[in-house]
Order: C-alpha cells, then structure tokens, then sequence
C-alpha cells in the first residue's frame, strides 16, 4: 500500500467519524422538528373551537404553543450542536479529491517504476538470445563464406542470389520470428511482407537448403548418388537452385526434382549416363 493510499483511506476514516458525530444529533433534530409539527397539529384542530369561545380549547392552545416553542428551541440548540460538526465533513469532503488524485499519481508512478524494472529483467533475457544468435552470425558468416567460394567457382555473377539470401537472412529470420511472437499477445511492431515466414526456421532453413542444394551441384567427379545423375546444360540456366549456369557445364542434379525435370522438358539440360536409383521422395 501506497503512502498516499493509507492517507486517503484515513481521510475517508476520519469523514466516517464526524458522520458518526453527526447522525445521532440529526435523528434528535429530525424528532424534535416532528414533535413541533405534531403539536402544530393539534393547534390547528383546536383552533375552530377556540374561535367560537372555546376557553378550554384556547387554553390548550396556550399551553401547546409553550410545548411548540420548546420543541423549537431545542431544535435550534441541536442545530447549533450539528453545525461545527456538519462544518467539519464538508471540509473534509471537500479536501477528499485532493487525496485521491495524490493517490492516483502515486499508483500511475508505482506502475511505471515496475515497467523500468520489468526493462531490466527484460534487458538481461534479451543479452543471452542476442549472444546465441552473434554466435549463429559468426557460423553463417565462416560456412557461408567457404560454401559460396565453392559454388562460385570464380564466377561471383553465378552466386549473386544466393548471396543477397545469406546475408539478409539473419535479420529477415529474426524479424519474422519476433512478428509471430508479439502478434500473439496482441503487439503488433514489426512490418513482414506476405512471404517473408511465420518464424526464424522458416526464413533460415530454405536459405541454408538453398545452399546446399547449391554446393551438391558440384558433386559430379564420378561418385554415384543415390538419386542424382550428371547433366550438361545446353541453354543458360538463371535461379536453379540460386544459381546461374553457363552452356557446356557439367553438374550434378536430384533426376526427380520438378525444376529439374522442367529444364530437361524444355531442352535446357541434358543427362549424361544412367542416375543411380533412389527410393527417397521428390525433394521440395
């Protein structure tokens, strides 16, 4: 509990009090004012009477008028006894506000107090995510650097895709992933193009596939592969696998493959001896 909160929740105990003073002398005013009228009553009604020549009415009537003045006179004494009183829970109804708006800012304060320190606790999950993924970086940047030397074979014209893939996928992967995990609890911060992945396997795994796939075409000094077979291209080939081949080069290719496939339907490749067979399924 708050400091101003306890000092609002005394004010409002000491108003309870003077309204406790207050309430027995209001019910003794409220009876005492209807005592007087209850004896106005009666004046009335012997009033008639008393105007004929009633002496005996007349007098009643003197005598309820005593009552009467009585009865309103302690009602002015009573009032007199309410008024400090009544005085006091105006006072202190009226300084009320003041307490709870200092409470108020006092509460929108403790909140913010607890989101700089939820930063902190914040900060200190992020520092080991940041170094997981600074140790990733370090990985691509060594395996990508020795597997796109390989692919390119001299020519970096042949990798330029691949390489604009490795290098933006780190950050795409990343973004994609915080996307997908703050849209579930209703953040919205990050902007994702349509394709860009639910999550950070998402984005990664094909780049790194890609890869791959990649550096297997280079597989043809003679060792069979299960599903793959050796093939000259006869037309330029661009975005195989994220590769540009040349007419005349020899690579090595999965037979089954629907791209593959296609370039041999449209007379872009052609297969040089039997392929070894597989029983594996058509890659994606």
């Amino acid at each position: 509990m708050g400091t101003h909160e306890q000092a609002r929740i005394d004010h409002e105990k000491k108003i309870a009090k003077h309204r406790e003073e207050l309430a027995p002398v209001e019910t003794a005013i409220l009876k005492e004012q209807s005592a007087e009228a209850a004896v106005d009553g009666k004046i009335a009604e012997l009033a008639l009477k008393a105007a004929q020549g009633d002496r005996a009415a007349l007098k009643l009537q003197r005598e309820l008028r005593v009552r009467k003045d009585e009865f309103h006179l302690q009602v002015e004494n009573l009032q007199s006894l309410a008024a400090p009183i009544r005085k006091a829970v105006a006072i202190a109804e009226s300084e009320l506000p003041r307490f709870v708006m200092a409470e108020v800012h006092e509460r929108a304060a403790d909140v913010m107090r607890q989101l700089d320190q939820m930063g902190v606790e914040l900060s200190k999950v992020i520092q080991p995510i940041a170094r997981v993924l600074g140790e990733f970086r370090v990985q691509v940047d060594a395996g990508t650097a020795e597997a796109l030397a390989l692919i390119a074979r001299g020519d970096p014209d042949r990798i330029q895709a691949l390489e604009n893939r490795v290098r933006t996928m780190l950050v795409r992967g990343i973004r994609a992933q915080l996307s997908f995990e703050f849209r579930s609890v209703g953040l919205d911060l990050f902007e994702v193009g349509q394709f860009e992945g639910k999550d950070f396997q998402s984005v990664v795994r094909p780049v790194l596939e890609s890869v791959i796939s990649a550096l297997e075409v280079g597989l043809y000094d003679g060792v069979k592969i299960p599903g793959r077979g050796r093939f000259r291209c006869l037309t330029r080939i661009a975005g195989l696998f994220g590769l540009h081949l040349l007419p005349g080069e020899i690579v090595s290719l999965p037979v089954e493959h629907k791209s593959v496939r296609k370039m041999i339907e449209f007379g872009s490749l052609e297969l040089i001896g039997e392929p070894t067979s597989t029983n594996s399924e058509e890659p994606e």
